[in-house]
């Protein structure tokens, strides 16, 4: 169970780099950021990609699921950066029986929200954001993204 957490926690984090609303300007424009997939195991390293919108580059270099369980902060293909804090975790019941169909029996689904606590990058703002992702892991312990995480 500890796993999924920190799994979850690490695929709903680097989403939430990807939306950001800008400030300070007539009529604030928000930046939305989808990203959607995510590779690797929950015990292991992961990468987030096909993200659109913000400055990340389209994808995450590779980091360690756990280290987001508590929060922490994401490096991009292009160089910059978003951190975030802890998820809020749920697991409803709807969802989990999706991922046991999409991947069979022992797949978990965890949603997942959160804040964007800073971010370097040009148009990336205001702080703090927020972020949500729904993720599926396998019975091997692969992650999947359910449906495209997103930030603002």
């Amino acid at each position: 169970m500890r796993r999924v957490i920190l799994a979850v926690v690490a695929l709903a984090i680097p989403v939430s780099v990807a939306t950001v609303g800008l400030s300070g300007t007539a009529g604030a424009v928000t930046v939305t950021t989808k990203c959607t997939s995510i590779s690797g195991p929950a015990s292991g390293n992961i990468t987030i990609s096909g993200c659109t919108g913000g400055t990340t580059g389209g994808s995450s270099m590779p980091f360690a699921a756990s280290s987001l369980a508590t929060g922490g902060t994401i490096t991009w293909i292009d160089g910059n950066t978003t951190t975030v804090g802890a998820a809020t975790l749920t697991s409803p019941a709807k969802l989990v029986k999706k991922c046991v169909k999409l991947y069979g029996t022992g797949s978990t689904e965890f949603s997942a929200k959160g804040k964007v606590t800073a971010q370097t990058g040009v148009g990336d703002s205001p702080i703090p954001g927020k972020y949500s992702g729904e993720v599926c892991e396998d019975p091997s312990g692969n992650l999947h993204a359910l449906k495209p995480l997103t930030a603002d």
